[in-house]
């Protein structure tokens, strides 16, 4: 199997809040990625074919600090328009009322997809709170739960976390990857993640049921939310899964044996895609870069 080199560059903040005060258990232990000071967001080469904003977590509205990250993005935008937006579950809280679809996603997010940006959105367990997941992809354009989605020259494929035991989803998931296609890239975009050291951490149904086709298809990244934080982990049987759930609020985060980087900030994920080359850029809302790194092929 091809296995993808990975380099990076991290720089962890101080962990925000206490489990106490949030009513949660930490996962793991407390202790974040030794400390490095963050900097200002780099401009994006040249090189760049596709360029990708990815926040999870994100429902809570107009008014809330979710306003904060749309407008750093904006901010980061100015240089080079975003070609996707991709939602990482969580879509309108607190129990996904359909009726708030518009205020809540398409008017918030408006300043980026106005700009050009494709809305890739996954669905979240806050989002079947209703029941009406349906009505909710409906107002977005969206006619299945999983689907796969190409921008540019990376090819999403978007999972439904809340049917992980699907034979459906699974056939799909297996066939999809399996496929020819002459995208550059392919990655997964989820809710629940397979590995965390946050709050709701590591999901065995998930690892159980998809983590082997990742790497049997040689998936280099995953991208999932849930853990309100961010978490890279170490490449795992070549694949690395990040978590960015921290677009809108925060809860504390932990460090288990595969953490890379962990950390408990306000933030939003700018990825980058060349032909042989993707760059995933964690960004905090004062557009400072704190986590760095490259998947080559």
């Amino acid at each position: 199997m091809n296995r993808r080199a990975v380099t990076g560059l991290t720089a962890a903040v101080a962990l925000c809040g206490t489990a106490a005060l949030l009513g949660f258990g930490i996962v793991g232990d407390t202790t974040t990625t030794p400390m490095l000071p963050s900097t200002p967001a780099p401009a994006v080469s040249p090189a760049t074919h596709t360029r990708i904003a990815i926040a999870g977590d994100t429902g809570t509205g107009p008014g809330s600090a979710i306003e904060a990250t749309v407008q750093t993005m904006v901010d980061q935008s100015r240089q080079r328009d975003y070609n996707g937006l991709v939602l990482l579950g969580d879509l309108i809280y607190p129990e996904g009322d359909a009726d708030q679809a518009r205020s809540t996603i398409t008017d918030v997010f408006a300043p980026v997809t106005s700009r050009g940006a494709r809305l890739v959105p996954v669905l979240g367990n806050h989002d079947y709170m209703s029941d009406e997941q349906s009505t909710i992809l409906t107002e977005v354009g969206r006619e299945r739960t999983w689907y796969a989605e190409r921008v540019g020259i990376v090819r999403i494929i978007v999972l439904d976390t809340e049917q992980v035991d699907s034979p459906a989803q699974a056939t799909w998931l297996q066939e999809t990857l399996a496929s020819p296609t002459d995208a550059a890239w392919t990655i997964v975009a989820m809710h629940k993640p397979a590995h965390s050291a946050g709050v709701h951490g590591s999901d065995a149904a998930i690892q159980h049921q998809w983590v082997p086709l990742f790497e049997q298809y040689d998936i280099p990244l995953v991208l999932a939310g849930h853990d309100h934080d961010y978490h890279r982990s170490k490449p795992i049987a070549g694949v690395t899964y990040v978590i960015s759930g921290g677009a809108a609020t925060l809860r504390p985060t932990g460090h288990q044996d595969f953490t890379e980087i962990s950390t408990s900030t306000l933030h939003y994920v700018d990825l980058l895609a060349e032909d042989d080359r993707l760059t995933l850029r964690a960004i905090d809302q004062s557009g400072m870069l704190f986590d760095s790194f490259e998947l080559s092929h």
